[in-house]
């Protein structure tokens, strides 16, 4: 049986929610790696790791130009990665239907960041919902193969232990599960 109304934060236990936050950054992690995104660590922010951040190592600091196609790229890429957080804390909680039914709002800043990028490309509504529906389209394609799967619940395991894991332990359980682009 799944549960169909909302369920207080409160009535979650903590390591519950603690997993889910670190779902969710480890969904940033992973995508951004296999993007080839300059990722220094994934962390959970002390003292109860219920908010949590993946680091880079330099923000992009080179202005944008949205008709140059390389550029465009870019910001696409940078979407995606905001996105596949959300792609993998929701299938998270997918798994714990039965369970509970959070109202998310680990989302707010991930999409106030995604309305900043695709601002400067200058889209009409039918382009932007194409280009928005492009951007979860490929989130969902990395984040949801069982190896990326597998890979996630490996990173957030080690990110809900030790509340960090730098760029080099990502490296290491990417490969382990033979996590890639698909083609």
């Amino acid at each position: 049986m799944t549960v169909t109304h909302p369920t207080p934060v409160h009535e979650i236990p903590l390591g519950i929610r603690r997993k889910a936050i670190a779902v969710h950054e480890a969904g940033h992690a992973l995508v951004a790696v296999l993007l080839r995104r300059d990722v220094t660590e994934a962390l959970l922010h002390p003292p109860d790791g219920l908010s949590g951040q993946t680091r880079f190592a330099d923000a992009e600091s080179a202005p944008l130009d949205p008709t140059v196609e390389a550029d465009r790229r870019r910001v696409a890429d940078a979407i995606v990665v905001l996105m596949a957080g959300q792609v993998a804390e929701t299938e998270y909680w997918r798994r714990h239907a039965s369970l509970y039914s959070p109202r998310v709002n680990s989302h707010r800043s991930d999409a106030a960041e995604i309305l900043t990028l695709k601002s400067g490309l200058a889209l009409g509504p039918e382009q932007d919902a194409l280009f928005t529906g492009y951007c979860i389209e490929k989130a969902k394609k990395l984040v949801l193969q069982d190896a990326a799967q597998a890979a996630i619940q490996e990173i957030a395991m080690g990110l809900c232990e030790t509340m960090s894991m730098l760029r080099t332990e990502l490296d290491e359980i990417i490969a382990r599960h033979r996590v890639k682009l698909p083609k």
